[in-house]
């Protein structure tokens, strides 16, 4: 008995010996999932941390009255609100600039507009008529209440060096982020990303322990970053003058994570971004065989409406999957 115990446990260390560790990796749930729940609300931001992900990403916008609140376009859109009398806003949309916090309070964004492409490309989504545009103090406390203690957010500034009038600027827009991370005590909780590298250099600048995350579009149709020419994006880190790449473009600015658009990536721009130190998270991947290939490229994080889909693909490659934390919106 003894002899084959000593060989099963023989068997055994063989086995934990060759077994590879599970991989790390951030799985990101894009604007909270929105092919499932109302982005960038407390829906779906629940739905997320019940479902278990690794980081909420979001995005920011200021009000007139410098709250800051979440939302991908830098005004109300045509698309998601509804005023009090169930009428979505006209085109081109309400900037919250020009609005105060009580007045976007008074919107609704929890069912996509019937008949818009968005609709279309997001047939699934889960309407829940009456959900609010939330403020990121408020995301902030659904992530406490959830217990959460590993979940990180992953926050956008939508400034726009073409259309200044349409956001603070940002000096402003950084003044008003680590006031509100330094009062809600979350600033070791979260990443700023942003298209526009002025307001990540501001945060190197101003509060260097917070990971800065330099988003980059080449080949999509607003495009942010050029090899050949400089951008009014990158804050004078253009890659015709810093490297010739856009990986050593975003090192040469200090960033620690790399977040491409994912079908501007390919094996030898994730090798080089690894050999410069940088984390490479691309966004906005959907489709499961996309997925997979780009984990097997490399990749340290995808960022996904369809958390779901990118659980179970992670699941298939070994990869250990964030806990949930259910919670209620």
């Amino acid at each position: 008995m003894a002899t084959i115990a000593r060989s099963l446990s023989a068997v055994l260390l063989l086995m934990t010996a060759t077994l590879s560790p599970a991989r790390a990796f951030d799985i990101e749930a894009h604007r909270g999932g929105r092919a499932l729940f109302p982005e960038n609300t407390l829906v779906s931001f629940s739905g997320a941390l019940s479902m278990g992900v690794d980081t909420l990403e979001l995005d920011m916008g200021v009000t007139r009255d410098d709250v800051i609140v979440v939302s991908h376009e830098r005004w109300l859109s045509p698309d998601l609100a509804r005023d009090r009398q169930g009428q979505y806003v006209a085109p081109p949309g309400l900037p919250y600039v020009d609005l105060t916090l009580a007045q976007v309070k008074t919107y609704d964004v929890g069912q996509i507009r019937p008949g818009s492409s968005y609709a279309a490309n997001f047939p699934d989504q889960k309407a829940v008529p009456g959900t609010p545009v939330p403020t990121l103090a408020e995301v902030f406390d659904l992530v406490r209440r959830s217990g959460n203690p590993h979940v990180r957010l992953n926050i956008e500034t939508k400034i726009d060096p073409d259309h200044p009038e349409t956001s603070p600027d940002p000096e402003r827009f950084v003044t008003l982020l680590l006031a509100l991370l330094d009062k809600e005590k979350f600033a070791d909780r979260v990443m700023v990303q942003s298209f526009d590298w002025r307001t990540l250099q501001l945060v190197h600048q101003r509060a260097p322990s917070i990971p800065t995350v330099y988003l980059t579009m080449q080949a999509g149709p607003n495009p942010n970053v050029f090899l050949d020419r400089p951008s009014p994006w990158t804050a004078g880190f253009d890659p015709v003058t810093h490297g010739g790449t856009v990986p050593k473009a975003v090192k040469a600015a200090g960033g620690q994570i790399w977040s491409p658009l994912y079908y501007d990536v390919t094996a030898d721009t994730v090798r080089e971004a690894h050999d410069l130190g940088l984390e490479v998270v691309v966004w906005t991947v959907n489709k499961p065989e996309d997925m997979a290939r780009l984990i097997d490229l490399g990749v340290d994080g995808v960022i996904s409406d369809r958390p779901d889909l990118l659980r179970e693909v992670a699941r298939t490659k070994g990869i250990a999957l964030p806990a949930a934390y259910p919670v209620s919106p």
